[in-house]
């Protein structure tokens, strides 16, 4: 007997989570018909049905202080497939005070249940279709690693270590590598 597939919420939330497609249908739906370019099938038209990004997030308590604007701007989601492809997000992509879109984790696409499968990363502004990643598994939300402002060295090389800061064994995400033979697209 098959289990349902689950996508896993981790990161910077305060509520991380493993969801069914099931579960993700008792949120807020929305419909979306999308034409893409699919590097190997050619054009691409499909209808996708399920909750926006925005609203699985909001949902899990992300770690963002959504009172102010420029720090929101520094954190972004790495969504995982099955098939190890990877693709990012930008926390403002989906933020309605920056672009606001309707990046959605479809449930069903034209119609058909993705219960089995897991759910689509759906980006309709997207032309290429390289970021609709099927049977999303994990979702990850996390600030992009970067230069300390200046004076900020000292605080960063105490918090991790000097040995974490030397042998570069500094955290700053989810983990890099893919699975051997994963397909890209």
């Amino acid at each position: 007997m098959r289990h349902p597939a689950t996508v896993r919420l981790h990161g910077h939330l305060d509520r991380p989570a493993e969801l069914t497609v099931g579960q993700l249908r008792d949120l807020p739906s929305h419909r979306v018909e999308v034409t893409f370019d699919c590097r190997t099938e050619g054009e691409q038209r499909h209808g996708y049905e399920g909750p926006t990004l925005w609203d699985v997030l909001c949902a899990a308590g992300p770690r963002v202080d959504l009172a102010a604007r420029k720090p929101r701007l520094k954190f972004l989601l790495a969504v995982t497939g099955s098939d190890g492809h990877r693709a990012v997000v930008s926390w403002a992509e989906i933020d309605p005070d920056f672009g606001g879109q309707r990046i959605l984790l479809a449930t069903s696409m034209d119609g058909a249940p993705l219960d089995e499968s897991g759910p689509q990363l759906v980006v309709p502004a997207d032309h290429c279709g390289a970021r609709y990643v099927s049977g999303v598994t994990a979702v990850w939300l996390g600030p992009v690693p970067g230069p300390e402002p200046a004076g900020a060295e000292a605080v960063g090389a105490e918090a991790v270590g000097a040995e974490g800061v030397a042998s570069g064994r500094v955290p700053t995400g989810p983990p890099a590598a893919e699975p051997a033979g994963a397909a890209r697209r």
